[in-house]
C-alpha cells in the first residue's frame, strides 16, 4: 500500500491542466493534510480590505503596518471567517503549529497583538480551501497541482504578485514556457 502524502507546510501551484478555473494563478499554503482530508489558504490574492480596516471594525487600535497590509482571499469556504497565519509560537488561545515557525490562530487575542505591532510576520486570510478524504492526493496524482516545500520568504516576504512565480522558480519551472499540448516529432 502506498504511503499517503503529507503536504502540510507545502505550497500547491496550479498546473496547466488544472480543471478548476477558480485556482488559476493561486498559490495555496497547506496547513493540514491527513487521511481525513486537507485544508489551507490562498496566499497571493489580496482583498480590497486592509487588516487595519478589519481591526477598526472590531474597535481595536490600528497600526500603520496593519493599515498597509491587505487581508487575503484565503479561499471559497467561509469567506466571512478570518484566520491568521503568522510566525512565532502558538501562544494564543486558539493556535497551532503548522511547520517551520508558522502557526495559525483563529482567536481574537491575535488581533490585539497585530494591533499593537507585536507580530513581525502575519497574514489575515478570509476563508479557506478544503479537500475531502483522499481528494487532494487524487488531484496531485492527476497532476492538477504541483507541490513544493513552503518557503517563509515567499509566504511572508514576497510581494503578492510575485509569490506564484517565485514558487514556480523554486521548482525550476518557467511558467511562461508551460504548454497544455503534447505532440510527437
Amino acid at each position: 500500500m502506498k504511503k499517503p502524502l503529507n503536504l502540510a507546510h507545502h505550497f500547491l501551484l496550479p498546473s496547466e491542466s488544472m480543471p478548476d478555473e477558480r485556482f488559476f494563478d493561486t498559490l495555496i499554503y497547506v496547513c493540514r493534510h491527513n487521511a481525513d482530508g486537507a485544508w489551507g489558504f490562498i496566499v497571493n490574492m489580496p482583498l480590497s480590505a486592509s487588516v487595519g480596516g478589519v481591526l477598526h471594525e472590531m474597535d481595536l487600535p490600528v497600526s500603520q503596518k496593519a493599515m498597509n497590509t491587505p487581508a487575503m482571499h484565503g479561499g471559497f469556504i467561509r469567506p466571512e471567517a478570518g484566520f491568521v497565519l503568522h510566525t512565532g509560537l502558538p501562544d494564543f488561545i486558539s493556535s497551532f503549529l503548522v511547520g517551520e515557525n508558522v502557526c495559525i490562530t483563529t482567536s481574537k487575542d491575535i488581533l490585539t497583538a497585530i494591533s499593537r505591532d507585536e507580530l513581525p510576520h502575519f497574514m489575515l486570510c478570509m476563508g479557506f480551501c478544503s479537500w475531502g478524504k483522499g481528494q487532494l492526493d487524487t488531484e496531485v496524482g492527476e497532476h492538477d497541482w504541483l507541490v513544493c516545500p513552503a518557503d517563509l520568504q515567499i509566504l511572508f516576504g514576497a510581494d503578492n504578485k510575485d509569490k506564484l512565480g517565485l514558487a514556480y522558480r523554486k521548482l525550476g519551472i518557467d511558467k511562461q514556457k508551460f504548454t497544455t499540448h503534447t505532440g510527437f516529432a
